[in-house]
């Protein structure tokens, strides 16, 4: 494959791999053109995308069939379950904005059509010698960043674990001025079913331990309000809920974006705790004057 792309690729015992003419069956996700440079924010972007939002899967192949000018020989895959959740994961890696840039400005097929491709008129697919020969099923453990033909760096998928009721909200990533602020609110996918790892587990407590404390509970107001709704909120949450995003808006404002440099937990949490102490009378008036405006729109007026 030509150029940049993210790809999901089948399990290595699979027997698509069998079949299919390509050096690795892949699934694209995301095609990003020849000229998409990719940088060590994209790879942590990609990454934490993957783990917290992606676990493996399988998906049911629709029906076998050509596709495109280049009458490709692929597998159409069913819509179902695990469909919908692959066109969640795509939007939340078009969140990023050079990822976002690069796929808006490369020509794309009028609409997304899941497939595999098995192999083109040139190279044909190899023959299926089973005694029930057809495919049915794929099962898939790795999305790739390819940045040349069939090669690039891979992110293992972890296995899936049954749903549980503690599966909670989805975690938020902001992206101001172009610099990446990972704020968590619960982890994103958890409504998959997904439980987190151990090592997941300790990275959130870490990171919880890290955050100031003003910041938790704007954090768990945020969460709230996902899964109730605004009017879930007490006043006092409301309040200090915009004050917090008012304080971090300028705090984005103020970091010079020429720097690139990325915003670790620990830096917000220091200058969010200097911000809050030093402009708290500023950040109320801001938040009042912010909530009167949401008042206002909301009933009309």
């Amino acid at each position: 494959m030509a150029g940049v792309a993210i790809v999901a690729i089948p399990s290595k015992d699979d027997y698509v791999w069998k079949i299919s003419s390509e050096e690795v069956p892949h699934l694209t996700l995301l095609y990003l053109g020849e000229t998409f440079e990719v940088n060590e924010n994209v790879l942590e972007y990609i990454d934490h995308t993957v783990e917290t939002s992606m676990c493996r899967f399988g998906l049911s192949v629709d029906r076998r069939g050509e596709l495109g000018d280049e009458q490709a020989d692929v597998l159409f895959f069913a819509k179902h379950y695990y469909i919908k959740k692959l066109e969640e994961f795509r939007a939340y890696l078009l969140r990023h904005p050079a990822i976002s840039k690069a796929y808006n400005s490369t020509e794309q097929f009028p609409e997304w059509i899941p497939h595999l491709t098995l192999g083109y008129p040139e190279t044909p697919a190899r023959a299926d010698k089973r005694d029930y020969p057809g495919i049915h099923w794929i099962n898939f453990d790795r999305i790739a960043l390819w940045t040349s033909d069939y090669d690039g760096p891979e992110f293992l998928l972890e296995d899936e674990y049954e749903w549980g009721e503690d599966s909670v909200a989805m975690s938020e990533e902001m992206i101001r001025n172009g610099a990446d602020i990972l704020e968590h609110y619960g982890v994103l996918g958890m409504k998959w079913g997904v439980r987190r790892s151990e090592r997941q587990l300790a990275r959130a407590r870490k990171a919880r331990e890290e955050a100031s404390e003003d910041h938790n509970k704007a954090s768990d107001a945020r969460a709230k309000a996902r899964k109730g709704g605004v009017k879930s909120l007490s006043n006092q949450e409301l309040k200090s809920l915009i004050e917090r995003m008012n304080l971090e808006q300028q705090y984005a404002k103020v970091v010079p974006p020429s720097t690139g440099a990325r915003v670790t937990r620990a830096g917000a949490k220091f200058v969010g705790d200097v911000l809050l102490n030093v402009g708290r009378q500023q950040a109320t008036r801001i938040a009042n004057d912010q909530a009167t405006r949401l008042i206002s729109t909301a009933f009309g007026r």
